[in-house]
């Protein structure tokens, strides 16, 4: 076994897969069965970095409040507009990232009604 480039993305696959797992390249014969756990796969990636940005929008929030409150002497003065713009755009983020990962949910849940799993399919989603 030997460790080759792939010819789409160019990252180091090895020569034995029959297919990239970065981008989806064939590189030799793929069944059905292996297509459905890559697409699985991916998904469950995306999943996974879409509640990761959430979680990182959620701090930007976070500080953008702390600034407020620091900046407002606890709450008792005005504070410039730096804090409420970067919690405007922290929660204009965070839901646009929900809205995101309700639909990659919904996409994950129509591939487990939609297809008999075989059990590397069930574990990848």
């Amino acid at each position: 076994m030997s460790i080759i480039c792939c010819p789409e993305c160019n990252k180091q696959i090895s020569s034995h897969a029959a297919l990239c797992n970065y981008c989806g390249h064939h590189l030799g014969e793929v069944t059905e069965e292996d297509l459905r756990v890559f697409q699985a796969h991916k998904l469950r990636d995306r999943i996974y970095k879409l509640n990761m940005i959430s979680y990182a929008v959620i701090t930007l929030f976070i500080g953008g409040f702390c600034w407020y409150w620091w900046e407002s002497l606890g709450f008792s003065q005005a504070a410039s507009a730096g804090p409420f713009v970067l919690m405007g755009v922290a929660a204009v983020a965070y839901l646009a990232v929900r809205a995101m990962l309700f639909r990659a949910r919904q996409k994950r849940k129509s591939m487990q009604q939609a297809v008999k799993m075989s059990s590397d399919l069930r574990r990848n989603l």
